[in-house]
């Protein structure tokens, strides 16, 4: 199960003590590398869960061929999950790259 960033995991956590000014960027780099971190492990897991079903189905200890593509929808939309917040993430660091101080 994938959480939102609302949650509490990820940025919106360094921003919920106090004020902006008193968040470091430490901080804000520490919660964006965990969020990041259990996303790809979180799609990993249904990756693999996914492997395991269809090894089953090949090997007839599956109870049935829905429950296979169940796992590899799942398996499948989170790993473009994945993808989007990457690519939301590399544009938002290459916008900030192109600004001028």
């Amino acid at each position: 199960m994938l959480n939102g960033i609302e949650s509490g995991i990820g940025i919106t956590k360094a921003f919920s003590a106090g004020d902006a000014t008193e968040a470091k960027p430490a901080a804000l780099a520490a919660d964006a590398g965990k969020f990041f971190n259990e996303l790809v492990n979180k799609v990993n897991d249904l990756q693999v869960k996914a492997d395991g079903a269809v090894q089953e189905l090949a090997t007839g200890d599956s109870k049935g061929l829905h429950e296979v593509m169940i796992a590899m929808e799942k398996s499948s939309i989170s790993f473009q999950f994945l993808t989007q917040v990457r690519n939301k993430a590399v544009e938002a660091y290459n916008e900030v790259m192109r600004m001028q101080v």
